[in-house]
């Protein structure tokens, strides 16, 4: 037995003596404690409790996924946000990333999304469980960035979380590269399985159609409802161009450039062209600082991001396209040099 201070429990840790509030037993002896048992405790103002053994936990998979979700969003979050302000577009980015990570940590109370995060982890952790992190962080910046209400914001949070989730019951077909007409017909599908998966775990309605609308497209030709333009909730249109950006550089290894170029081309046809706007010019595609290689062959480093819109950053040359360095100063400003790209970041 050991007494231990509440702001030190950790999920699993296994209550050795049952713990009252007045007259009423709050938690049994032998109570594993779960997140919401810790911080239940720490509401109600307890300081010490005996616990069997700090140095074993018994976690369960949701404990886990907890911690681990947490975690995990936010890596990506300042990976694409980084605290310095000077690393984002603008301002308004840095105190919606600081937004986020308050949000994220309640979304991860959910054991309804604990849950269904497991299932995807289990499942594929590349195709879903990680492409699902970094469409969730991307729409959930791109609501805050649009100006939306925070219960807006957590729907794009949750709806990017969870927008694959009827993917979950046919697995096989991710490894498809194609499908036949019944494959296709099933794929089309997903969205709808997952719209009622969510709605019988008492997943809020909003974030429900999120899930089921996140294949339409802005001319009409998407699905599973076929449905068009302002039809779709606006939530939805976020998840849908974060989702394609994330699959496209994840797992189907599409340079940021061209994914970006893809969004720029299909705005207006199969985007919303204002959710386009406000991902390409408050998302940093190429991060402040990173090594980079130009369609000139020449090597540089990002050294500004905030001058231009888009994903047209100022890049300070030091190799030429022979892998040599440079002993003059070349500065290229992509926003004017419109021919040259991003080949790959190095």
């Amino acid at each position: 037995m050991s007494l231990i201070s509440v702001v030190k429990l950790k999920p699993g840790m296994v209550l050795e003596q049952a713990i009252f509030h007045g007259d009423n037993c709050l938690l049994k002896s032998g109570t594993p404690l779960s997140i919401r048992n810790i911080q239940k405790l720490k509401e109600l103002g307890f300081e010490e409790v005996d616990v069997a053994d700090p140095n074993t936990l018994f976690v369960s998979p949701n404990d886990k996924m907890a911690e681990d979700l947490v975690e995990d969003f936010i890596t990506i979050l300042r990976s694409t946000s980084p605290k310095r302000p000077e690393a984002n577009k603008n301002d308004n980015v840095v105190k919606v990333a600081a937004t986020l990570e308050t949000l994220i940590k309640k979304v991860a109370q959910s054991e309804e999304v604990l849950s269904f995060m497991v299932e995807l982890r289990i499942i594929n952790k590349k195709k879903l469980y990680d492409h699902s992190i970094y469409t969730s962080v991307l729409s959930s910046l791109v609501a805050g960035c649009m100006g939306l209400a925070t219960d807006q914001i957590v729907t794009a949070m949750i709806g990017g979380l969870l927008h694959n989730i009827g993917v979950a019951e046919m697995p096989t077909l991710m490894n498809e590269e194609t499908f036949n007409p019944q494959q296709e017909k099933l794929w089309r599908e997903h969205p709808t399985y997952g719209y009622y998966f969510a709605l019988q775990k008492n997943i809020p309605r909003v974030v429900a159609n999120c899930i089921l609308y996140h294949h339409e497209r802005w001319d009409g030709s998407g699905y599973p409802k076929g449905i068009a333009g302002e039809e779709i909730p606006l939530v939805a249109r976020i998840v849908n161009v974060c989702a394609q950006y994330s699959s496209s550089v994840t797992y189907m290894n599409i340079p940021p450039y061209m994914a970006i170029e893809e969004l720029y081309g299909t705005s207006g046809i199969y985007y919303d062209p204002e959710v386009v706007r406000a991902f390409v010019n408050n998302i940093p595609i190429y991060p402040l600082g990173v090594m980079v290689r130009l369609s000139t062959q020449e090597v540089g480093i990002v050294s500004n991001i905030r001058k231009n819109e888009g994903p047209r950053p100022i890049v300070k040359i030091y190799y030429n396209r022979v892998n040599r360095p440079i002993t003059e100063d070349k500065i290229v400003d992509l926003g004017k040099e419109r021919t040259i790209f991003i080949e790959e970041m190095l």
